[in-house]
């Protein structure tokens, strides 16, 4: 709708808002390319920068925040509606509190339906409405119950296109045996007809009613279990066609129906007819299909025998898979193929079975995760790593490492702690080599950061290093550090600082590695020892100097340019020196992930010994905007720190941007 109107002012302010509250380069134009073609007229825009590929915490909840915050107006107010709340997952509805809960977020209102009867206090939905009123929202209930007898009487008479006053005997019986539900009224309706009660008279050219025999029509008060009752009497072939499409989802399309259904089983052309006929299923615009209610969905899959469940998924979900090709491997189709084949674990899998079913269970969350569909890739992770067998380092070793390496990336960053701790041990105890241990360590020291042991962080860091060939010192000193800075300069000054971007660039997979754990090891030493912090940074730029570039060398060039500020060194000049290169390292590097930690330690602790205090504040929002844009929230925080005193310290300014944000 707004890029319909590209040339208005409400076009033109919803551009300038989205500039204001994205910058200029952010992954959100990667995750939703229309927001990028709405704005591609402004050539400020390039293009975008792949930081959404990052795997952190809450990312594209805080993004699609700031995006809502961005869109509404008092000219544009927004109204999403959500319907079935009741079944919404945990991550969902954390998302809505974080929309509902957001001062940012001006204009905005959430339709929100769902069935009371499903919904207790123990219900997630729960917690969040009592969340959402303790911190001081409006909101108003409407409580939608079944529909009266006189809608009833006038829903039966535009049906038969008769008067109301004559249709009210037939009405006020199946208001009594509907219960007032309008989707069990016209189904019920429906079943009157094909049971002949309710019949076209060709003589008296008027539709007819045996009130009698639908009084005594024995109808169950569950909807479900009437139309499956119903559905029972269809002809086979078709009952089988609603089971299949059932297990498909409450959307399908022609395709995979398709390739669901075994050669001679049914006709697909004659089943679509029938299901739209019957009012089961409806046409979509984009073709596909979708059930005309969730109950029809429910009942239709209740024609399956719950002992037969499980055995019917699975290989109906074996079915999708033989009759597939490669290319199809992805997306919904994939995750529908490993949730059927799922619900079938329980059956006596063979070891072969259960060996694909767990490469398919990482291939869906490896998906899952690049989506961002971090608790999806953690339930997916999880049942691959339950199909694994005792002896699966041994026969199944690439598969297990890999499960094991996703899956604790995903527990990380969808905060499943418990199952973290229980899954890293697996790795650092099996792996046949350190290499393969990596991964685990890296994400152990994350999650120790993270959990507030910063000096046991620290020790796995030192001890990965030492085995890396990197050897820090824990109790350094200061004199051991001038030592090291003064070893460290003579370095750069034999390299030429203008020359230290033409390097080559890093390929030892050992020093990579090193790289990764050092930057780790800047942030748990900087909360536990200054001097190690100090040695790391030194570390860092020797690295980098002797062995060639990568993206976090421009994070060791700002470090180091923070480091020489110290009373001890105090040499200005190569700090700001240092400063500016690690700034043009970013392009360089292409050292983008980097952005906001380079910012912040330019722009907070070195720009000042050159440039006016002033300067740092605008920077600072940048460093913020690259903070935000990847889920960093220590580099949020931080950013915003130094904005308040740059602000208010060093500009006499109001913090109104602050206060903003």
């Amino acid at each position: 709708m707004i890029a319909e109107s590209n040339t208005s002012d409400t076009s033109k302010s919803m551009k300038k808002r989205l500039r204001d509250a994205f910058g200029y380069e952010n992954g959100l134009y990667e995750a939703i390319p229309h927001l990028l073609v709405f704005l591609q007229g402004d050539t400020s825009i390039a293009h975008p920068s792949p930081t959404m590929g990052s795997k952190k915490p809450n990312q594209i909840e805080f993004m699609l925040c700031r995006l809502i915050g961005a869109i509404t107006s008092d000219e544009i107010p927004v109204i999403i509606y959500l319907d079935d709340l009741q079944w919404a997952d945990q991550a969902t509805l954390d998302l809505i509190g974080m929309l509902m809960l957001d001062p940012n977020i001006q204009h905005f209102g959430i339709l929100g339906c769902y069935r009371d009867n499903e919904v207790d206090r123990r219900h997630p939905l729960f917690g969040l409405l009592k969340a959402v009123r303790l911190n001081g929202i409006d909101l108003t209930e409407i409580h939608v119950g079944p529909i009266e007898r006189e809608s009833v009487n006038s829903i039966v008479s535009d049906a038969l296109c008769l008067p109301p006053s004559l249709c009210r005997p037939l009405s006020t019986v199946i208001h009594q045996k509907a219960g007032g539900v309008i989707l069990f009224v016209i189904r019920f309706l429906n079943s009157l007809n094909k049971q002949g009660h309710l019949v076209y008279c060709l003589e008296s050219r008027r539709w007819t009613w045996d009130l009698e025999k639908i009084k005594s029509e024995r109808v169950s008060e569950d909807f479900v279990v009437h139309t499956t009752l119903q559905m029972n009497s269809l002809p086979k072939p078709f009952q089988t066609g609603l089971m299949i499409a059932a297990c498909l989802g409450s959307i399908f399309n022609g395709p995979i129906l398709r390739k669901a259904i075994e050669e001679n089983e049914l006709d697909m052309d004659s089943f679509i007819k029938s299901g739209k006929d019957g009012g089961y299923i409806e046409e979509s615009e984009s073709g596909s299909y979708r059930w005309t209610h969730d109950q029809i969905q429910q009942a239709a899959y209740n024609l399956i025998l719950p002992t037969q469940r499980e055995s019917f998924h699975y290989h109906l979900g074996r079915r999708l898979l033989k009759n597939s090709a490669n290319c199809d491997m992805n997306g919904d189709f994939l995750f529908m193929i490993v949730e059927n084949m799922n619900r079938g674990t329980d059956l006596k899998l063979n070891r072969d079975e259960m060996t694909q079913l767990a490469r398919l269970n990482l291939q869906a969350g490896n998906e899952a995760m690049s989506t961002s569909g971090f608790h999806s890739a953690a339930k997916y992770l999880q049942q691959g790593i339950n199909l694994l067998s005792k002896d699966s380092w041994i026969h199944e070793y690439d598969l297990t490492i890999q499960l094991y390496d996703a899956a604790l990336d995903t527990y990380y960053t969808a905060g499943q702690f418990s199952n973290f701790e229980v899954a890293v041990k697996q790795p650092l105890t099996h792996a046949i080599c350190f290499e393969d241990k990596l991964n685990s360590y890296h994400h152990l020291v994350r999650f120790l950061t993270a959990s507030g042991r910063s000096e046991e962080a620290l020790e796995t860091c030192l001890s990965v290093l030492r085995t890396l060939g990197v050897e820090i010192s824990p109790n350094a000193n200061a004199e051991s550090l001038l030592t090291e800075a003064i070893s460290v300069k003579e370095i750069i000054r034999n390299s030429h600082i203008h020359n230290l971007l033409d390097l080559p660039k890093m390929e030892d997979f050992d020093k990579m590695a090193a790289m990764t754990f050092l930057n780790t090891a800047v942030l748990c030493s900087y909360e536990t020892n200054e001097f190690t912090f100090f040695f790391v940074i030194c570390r860092m730029v020797k690295l980098s100097v002797r062995h060639g570039l990568c993206s976090i060398s421009a994070v060791a060039f700002s470090l180091y340019g923070a480091l020489l500020t110290c009373p001890i060194i105090s040499d200005f000049d190569e700090s700001y020196e240092m400063g500016r290169l690690a700034l043009r390292a970013i392009d360089t590097l292409d050292a983008f992930m980097m952005k906001q930690q380079v910012f912040l330690f330019f722009y907070g602790s070195i720009a000042h010994c050159k440039d006016p205090l002033q300067a740092s504040a605008p920077k600072l929002l940048e460093g913020y905007e690259a903070a935000f844009a990847l889920g960093d929230m220590e580099s949020v925080t931080a950013h915003l720190q130094l904005y308040a005193g740059v602000a208010v310290w060093g500009c006499g300014e109001k913090l109104t941007k602050a206060e903003e944000i």
